[in-house]
């Protein structure tokens, strides 16, 4: 150190740095002014930038709804679509089996009918052998006839 006194240096220090103080000084103030500048400018900015953000916020909650209305009556439709299918479907399965029941019947009704009257002469004949045969024909005997024009037999007693 110097052997300068205490209130030398003082007095150095601050001849030499009332200069450099002044100008930090007006360097603060500058540098205040240009923050205030900046921070309103932002100010601004935010306040233009959350007026956006509300009407942007305020479209997509509204797209957002829309949507749903949407997604909503979609479904409705498709249900509805599903529900007509189904119903054409059904109509359609039973339309197309009474049209094969009706070709079964074109095709087979005739054939059926013979085969019919063929094991209904068959069955007859079958039962007047069997009367004839069963323990001799002194066994049975004629009870009356039916609305048809068919005897009916009992065993005798």
């Amino acid at each position: 150190m110097s052997e300068r006194t205490r209130d030398e240096r003082i007095e150095s220090y601050y001849h030499e740095s009332a200069r450099a103080l002044a100008m930090d000084l007006v360097d603060a103030e500058d540098e205040a002014a240009r923050l205030r500048s900046a921070w309103t400018s932002a100010r601004r900015r935010a306040r233009k930038h959350r007026s956006w953000w509300r009407g942007t916020r305020h479209r997509m909650l509204t797209y957002r709804a829309m949507l749903r209305y949407a997604e909503q009556t979609t479904g409705e439709v498709w249900a509805d679509c599903w529900a007509v299918s189904d119903e054409r479907d059904r109509y359609r399965s039973a339309w197309l089996s009474a049209r094969g029941r009706a070709v079964d019947y074109f095709n087979f009704g005739a054939e059926a009918l013979a085969l019919r009257d063929k094991e209904i002469a068959r069955l007859k004949a079958e039962l007047s052998d069997l009367r004839k045969t069963f323990c001799g024909a002194d066994a049975l005997e004629c009870v009356g006839e039916e609305g048809d024009g068919s005897t009916v037999w009992r065993l005798r007693q």
